[in-house]
């Protein structure tokens, strides 16, 4: 593949969005071919199931894992391989890393399980790098509550969470995927140069290498 495709990961509050979109700013004023994505996605089907009956918490967990997969194979098709084929770098809000997180959860299935399904079933593309995005649950639910007013019955709960960060970090010792991990604590400018500073490397390196 010609392009990079970067991730960033986390629980709900860790700032993930903020940071994809102040990066997608750096990199395209860099003079870099950046596109945006994010999961789900509201251009299918099982994309707009899921942002419509997951926050009221309306799907079973086994229906709303084959969805995320189902939006997944329709979004690696349609949008990641073909940017990556063309060369461009994508930033990502979330992947099927979220998926192994968050359904882990519910389903009782491994996050390992999940992981597995997304690459092997629909050959979704490997990231270059996977950021965690890591703050305390009680961080996290205080910047949503204070964003949104209000938090999402299926997802944004305490002692689910605390579940969902748990198999992120054991992502990162145990999964194959390149894992960089970030103390979203901090300030947004602080997060967002510690990412920089690690694709900016990585970019360079790539381009090194094909020179």
């Amino acid at each position: 593949m010609k392009g990079m495709l970067f991730v960033l990961e986390g629980v709900d509050g860790a700032g993930k969005t903020a940071v994809c979109d102040r990066l997608v700013d750096i990199l395209s004023d860099e003079g870099h071919d950046v596109i945006r994505l994010r999961e789900p996605t509201d251009e299918n089907e099982w994309g707009q199931e899921i942002r419509a009956r997951s926050p009221k918490g309306e799907l079973t967990p086994q229906e709303e894992l084959e969805l995320f997969i189902r939006d997944r194979e329709w979004h690696v098709q349609n949008r990641i391989l073909p940017a990556l084929e063309s060369g461009k770098i994508i930033l990502m809000d979330r992947y099927f890393f979220a998926t192994g997180a968050y359904q882990s959860t519910s389903t009782g299935l491994h996050w390992m399980d999940i992981l597995k399904r997304n690459r092997e079933e629909i050959s979704a593309p490997e990231p270059d790098i996977v950021f965690i995005l890591d703050v305390p649950i009680e961080t996290g639910l205080k910047r949503v509550s204070e964003r949104k007013g209000s938090l999402n019955e299926q997802f944004e709960q305490y002692g689910r969470l605390v579940k969902v960060r748990k198999a992120y970090l054991e992502m990162t010792e145990a999964d194959t995927g390149n894992f960089i991990f970030i103390d979203a604590r901090r300030s947004i400018e602080l997060v967002v140069a510690e990412v920089h500073y690690h694709v900016d490397k990585y970019i360079r390196e790539r381009q090194n290498e094909v020179s």
